[in-house]
């Protein structure tokens, strides 16, 4: 059935051109848009009937590829990075781009929903960890001054009296005895004193800090004192950390998804049969190889030895490095599009029960069933592998998000 058009929409023969406003490529009346830039040939002014329009018939008629994208990611796990990979890419919505706005819209709602709720925050019930593990509760030794300098010369700091350190409610090195030691425990050992002279102190000043320990203000020592102030923030205030931190989680996993791609080069291939690889070294193309292989005992060796070497050494991969990437990056992308989908219900219902049953039982069987669909392996081979990529992900994630965290604490 053909559109009617009206005589005073856009798409209109009266507002027509010969000429495309965008690119300049020449037009025919027929054309309804340049075969070239593909922008709609109309040379009429936007009016606010038009924009509203327009606007409306956007979001009920969306595109075609992102209805195919949200179709086939929810009911055929790894059918459409099948059909992707086969060349079929008009069809469905670019992964590694669908994947950053998926998340990020899910990060959006999720912050708004939050915003949404109203918690009545009781401060006995809800401590936070500066309280939890009394790192700042009063001990029988007295809060530092914050004329610290003066407090460090009254104990004798500056002088070779070791017992003197012994009164001060931290463990003080002078920075002398740390340049003895290897970089990594030194920058431990410094973050810790000034992690403590800083509860103790409520000194914010690096600089000011850096005098009252009798340490040199080297660009190190200001960033790490400067480091420990947003540790301290982070146990102040817990839960704006774990917010401003699951904003970055689909950077991470963009990061994280190349390097678990890896894993599957070491575990989907194949291996040339046995016969196979006699038959084309019998029939090899270089005549030379054929005769010495037609040599009698030594040229029968020789070829089972060179048959053997390249069963165990050559294999053939189906998939490449990058088919690898994009089969992980739709499955992130349907983990958070379907907890995006779970978030208003669980606001209505108060509750995340949905998304944990999601996250332990429908994941797991939807990452099996992608495996399968996509590599078409066999039943048992795909469940050894599935278990095999499960915990290749859980180690490498563990250790990658623990880097993440430390970063992402170190820049708070």
């Amino acid at each position: 059935m053909k559109e009617k058009l009206q005589q005073s929409s856009r798409k209109s023969l009266n507002y027509r051109g010969n000429e495309c406003l965008n690119c300049s490529h020449p037009l025919e009346l027929s054309d309804r848009y340049c075969p070239y830039c593909g922008q709609l040939n109309s040379t009429k002014k936007i009016s606010l009937s038009d924009y509203f329009g327009e606007f409306i018939i956007s979001v009920v008629n969306y595109d075609s590829r992102f209805r195919y994208t949200i179709k086939d990611l929810l009911f055929k796990p790894g059918v459409i990075t099948r059909n992707f990979t086969l060349g079929q890419r008009m069809r469905y919505a670019n992964p590694f781009r669908f994947f950053l706005s998926v998340s990020i819209i899910y990060f959006l709602l999720s912050g708004f929903l939050d915003f949404m709720k109203i918690n009545e925050t009781d401060t006995n019930d809800n401590p936070s960890l500066q309280n939890i593990f009394n790192l700042n509760s009063n001990s029988e030794s007295p809060d530092i001054p914050l004329d610290s300098i003066y407090y460090y010369k009254e104990l004798g700091l500056k002088i070779r009296d070791k017992d003197s350190l012994k009164k001060l409610p931290f463990a003080y090195a002078r920075e002398s005895s740390l340049d003895t030691i290897n970089f990594f425990k030194r920058t431990t050992r410094k973050f810790k004193l000034f992690q403590d002279f800083s509860i103790k102190t409520k000194i914010k000043s690096p600089a000011q800090a850096m005098d009252s320990l009798d340490y040199s203000k080297t660009r190190l020592n200001l960033w790490i004192y400067e480091r420990e102030k947003s540790f301290e923030r982070i146990l102040d205030n817990p839960i704006e950390f774990g917010k401003y931190l699951s904003k970055k989680i689909p950077l991470f996993l963009f990061f994280l998804a190349p390097v678990f791609a890896c894993f599957f080069l070491l575990i989907y291939f194949k291996r040339y049969p046995f016969h196979y690889i006699l038959y084309k070294l019998r029939n090899s193309s270089n005549p030379k190889l054929r005769r010495i292989f037609t040599i009698s005992f030594i040229g029968r060796i020789l070829l089972y030895l060179i048959a053997g070497f390249k069963k165990l050494f050559i294999v053939k991969r189906n998939y490449n490095y990058m088919e690898h990437v994009i089969f992980i990056f739709h499955i992130f992308t349907f983990l958070f599009l379907v907890l995006l989908l779970l978030l208003l219900p669980e606001y209505l219902l108060g509750g995340e029960y949905l998304s944990g049953i999601f996250i332990i039982c429908i994941a797991p069987l939807y990452f099996y069933k992608a495996l399968r669909n996509f590599y078409q392996e066999s039943r048992l081979r795909t469940i050894t592998k599935f278990f095999i990529l499960n915990i290749v992900f859980l180690m490498l994630g563990t250790f990658a998000g623990a880097l993440f965290f430390v970063l992402t604490a170190a820049l708070y």
